[in-house]
């Protein structure tokens, strides 16, 4: 009997708006599915397996999502982007920032949350069109990770522009324009679907 191979979907879906005193800005709702770029396709084949199995078993990766940043740019969405294409400071100091929580909608997905808040993307005050998105995994810095998951010199740099692909997005969507005011929070869902 022949058996039909099994294709396993990884799906990633970024659901976004801007909100004014908690009310979604008429006209500002984004949605779609983006791409899991090649460093994000790497990244969740490691996180499955591990490196060794014995006495001491050592996972492959202790990456996990962790930071999001978004920029003004815009690049098509294929598996080879390795960073935004002009990244916007979401700090005075900081390209990504973390994600603020993390939700299960389904035991097959996972949603990674974050709310930029009134004052930050528009940190001098001007208005800055957001036109992409890219999400980011790290390493918990205390955790003693494994070596190919500390970045040279140490954990991530949030101050490092994300456009130099020193750590590149494992997911990227770009979108049409949010003009981000300090008026506004920007609301960001990026769902994992299994």
């Amino acid at each position: 009997m022949k058996r039909l191979s099994e294709v396993i979907h990884a799906e990633a879906n970024l659901w976004m708006c801007l909100r004014e005193r908690g009310k979604i800005v008429p006209g500002s709702l984004r949605e779609g599915h983006n791409v899991f770029t090649i460093a994000g396709r790497n990244w969740l084949s490691k996180l499955c397996s591990w490196s060794t199995i014995g006495v001491t078993d050592s996972p492959f990766t202790e990456r996990r999502v962790r930071w999001i940043g978004v920029g003004t740019g815009s690049l098509l969405e294929v598996t080879t982007v390795s960073a935004l294409n002009v990244p916007q400071l979401a700090t005075p100091t900081d390209y990504i920032v973390p994600i603020q929580s993390t939700e299960f909608p389904s035991a097959t997905s996972a949603r990674f949350i974050k709310e930029f808040g009134t004052n930050e993307i528009t940190t001098t005050g001007v208005p800055v069109r957001v036109t992409e998105a890219g999400l980011y995994a790290d390493v918990n810095p205390a955790s003693g990770a494994p070596t190919e998951d500390i970045p040279v010199g140490g954990g991530v740099s949030t101050t490092l522009a994300p456009a130099v692909g020193s750590n590149p997005p494992v997911a990227y969507k770009a979108f049409e324009g949010l003009t981000k005011t300090v008026d506004f929070t920007l609301e960001v869902r990026w769902d994992f679907r299994f």
